[in-house]
Order: structure tokens, then sequence, then C-alpha cells
């Protein structure tokens, strides 16, 4: 059983459901729809996905959300018993008292699948003193887990000093075959679509608007580049800024949230991919973004910038441009370069070739079931 505090199940949760079924695992899915946007139930691909409707709130809620969590923990307790999973894999730190108090009663194996430095991402919402209380109840509650998976090897390497074990890094990778079966008639349709004219260059911000996302600043250079047309696919804390200032620039277009499925055929559609992160914010250094590797897998070029597992990806395959500052001008200046497309190209194929070689799911995936089966030796 997996659980995730997302109102629909994200690439990472997905693509671990779809691996862990395909060998042979049955997989329920419990989300948390704080805005009651989607079913209470369905099936995806095979596994059963409920949705918690009971508990009514909204992202970004700061410390109110604690009054709101305690319920949550209770209802997704009170579904996953009508269960009785074997295993209980946990996603962000959000879900895991929920996860280590199913296994105090049912005596199940608990997966803590840690996306990021969980109290550091909440510390760009929450007073320093409930930031540093989250860092000693994770370390507490870590303890009880039977395996620890992380997206950044930064990450795994804190946990590890914790003298947590087993530690393994799955990174946010991609599908290639998805990738490469797209058609260049589907991309042109989609570039029609969305309103590209021929020959002109796009670029485009697709991911989650979490406040250490450096969005604004793309957005903004859209004024010194009116002839390169800025596209913008998420949701989330940001959200009203990015609408208001995007609203206000005719090069600019915000499309709302963009479903994982189409996921491929977009990031193929779009000729440069932009993914930034503030380096103020203290766990800027864990994060391993989706987009990275949607980006390789796409075969285009990434403009990012030098942190964490993002830099040394980007650096070591050569798939993209990092800056060392993120401005208006640094991000022009990256553009300018890649409206060569022998260079965007270039840097494209390196990207591609690292997915392919590397960087991809299928490797990612073999991993997650090899843990699954030596720590577990458990299926349904």
């Amino acid at each position: 059983m997996i659980l995730t505090n997302a109102f629909r199940p994200d690439t990472r949760v997905l693509r671990e459901a779809k691996a862990l079924v395909h060998d042979g695992y049955s997989v329920n899915i419990i989300c948390w729809d704080r805005k009651i946007e989607l079913p209470p139930e369905e099936t995806v691909n095979g596994f059963q996905v409920n949705r918690i409707h009971s508990i009514q709130s909204v992202y970004g809620a700061g410390w109110r959300q604690l009054q709101h969590l305690p319920k949550f923990w209770n209802e997704t307790i009170k579904y996953a018993l009508e269960y009785k999973p074997d295993l209980v894999h946990c996603h962000d730190f959000d879900t895991l008292y929920a996860g280590v108090k199913l296994k105090n009663i049912l005596g199940c194996k608990l997966t803590y699948d840690a996306h990021e430095n969980y109290p550091a991402l909440m510390s760009l919402h929450l007073p320093k003193i409930l930031v540093f209380i989250l860092k000693k109840w994770e370390k507490r509650l870590i303890k009880f887990t039977d395996a620890v998976i992380t997206a950044s090897t930064v990450l795994r390497d804190d946990f590890l000093d914790l003298g947590i074990s087993p530690v393994i890094t799955l990174g946010n990778f991609q599908d290639t075959d998805s990738y490469t079966g797209i058609t260049d008639a589907e991309i042109k349709n989609i570039r029609e679509k969305i309103n590209i004219p021929k020959d002109s260059l796009s670029i485009a911000y697709i991911g989650g608007f979490s406040n250490n996302r450096l969005i604004l600043p793309f957005i903004e250079t859209a004024k010194k580049l009116p002839e390169v047309h800025f596209h913008i696919w998420g949701d989330g804390h940001q959200r009203d800024d990015i609408e208001h200032t995007s609203a206000k620039l005719k090069n600019v277009t915000y499309h709302g949230w963009l479903s994982p499925y189409d996921i491929p055929l977009y990031f193929k559609s779009i000729d440069i991919i932009y993914y930034c992160l503030r380096l103020d914010y203290p766990g800027a250094v864990y994060n391993a973004p989706n987009t990275l590797g949607q980006a390789m897998a796409a075969g285009r070029p990434i403009i990012a910038n030098k942190v964490g597992d993002l830099g040394r990806i980007v650096n070591n395959t050569g798939c993209g441009i990092l800056l060392e500052e993120v401005n208006t001008n640094s991000i022009k200046n990256a553009i300018t370069k890649l409206m060569n497309p022998v260079v965007r190209q270039e840097f494209g194929n390196k990207g591609l070739k690292s997915a392919k070689k590397i960087y991809n799911s299928q490797s990612i995936n073999q991993q997650l079931i090899e843990i699954y089966n030596k720590q577990f030796s458990i299926k349904d």
C-alpha cells in the first residue's frame, strides 16, 4: 500500500506503483484530496486509488495544517486497515506517522520514501521551532522503518550518517520509450494547440509551484525576449503570483496542471526546459527534480542552476546550461545561446544518451524491485 499527501499520485508514485504491479504485487494508493477535486475512488493502470475527502484544507496552509494532519492520519489508518497491507510505502514525511501506526497495529513492513528533506522544505512555511521539532520527530520515526528511499544522493548520505540502513537513492528518471515513440505529427499538433508559430522558439517550466522554485524571474525574462514563447504548467503555492505576472505578458501562457500521462508529449513539443531553485532555501541541495529526468528523456536542453543532484547531473552529462546566478539577464543569455538549433540539439542529444544509458526508470524500477524482494519477500 502506498500513502501520499497529494490529491493525485505524482510521477514518482505512479512509476513505483506500476513497477510493483508489474512484478506481481497488489498495490493500493491512498491520497489526500484536500479540496475535493477528484473522485473518491478510481482504478489507474490496475491499482486502486482511494482519496480522503473528509478533511478539507488547502496547500500552503503552514502551521495551520497541523490541525488537519492528525485527522488525515486517522482517516488514512482507517482506510488502510480495511486492506490489511503487508507493506506500507510512505511518500514524504507527513505520511510517515500513519505508516508507523499501521506497522504497530498490523506488524507490516514499512518503507519511507523521502522525496526531499522535509524539515528543510517546511522551513519555507513554518517557524524555526516547528522546523526543529520536525527534524527531531523524523529522526525518531525513521527508526521504525525497514527501508528508506531517497530521490537525492545528498539526503541519502544524511540518513546514513544517522545510522539508518538500508538507504538507497532512486532518482526521478523516466521511461525513455514513452518519449521516443512520439511522432513529429503529434508534436506539430501540440505546438499548434498551444499557439507556437512554426519555427518559433519555445521554452517552458513544467512542475510544482513550491516557494523554492525561481519561476517569477523566468516569467520576467519574457519581457527581454518578445520573440520567444514562454509556457508554464503546474500548480502550488506561487500560483496566484504566476497567473498574475503571466497575464501581463503577451508571450507568456499559463496552462494550469498537466496530467502525468501528457508529460512526455508536452516535453517533446517544447524546445527548451527551465528549472532553477532558490539557493537561500535550505533544502535546495536535496532537490532532485522530475523535470530534469523528463527533459533528458525528451532530448531537450535544460536551463538550471548549480545545486545538489540537479547541478551534478547537468554538469556530468552536459545536458544543459548551468547558471551561476539566476536573474533575467542570466536566463536571457542562456536562452539566446540555445536559439541556435545545432546547439540545442547537441545538449539535447547528450541528455537523451545519458537517459538511455543510466538515468532511466527501467534501471530505477529494477532497483526498487530488488529492494522489495530482498528486504521483504512478500507478494499477494
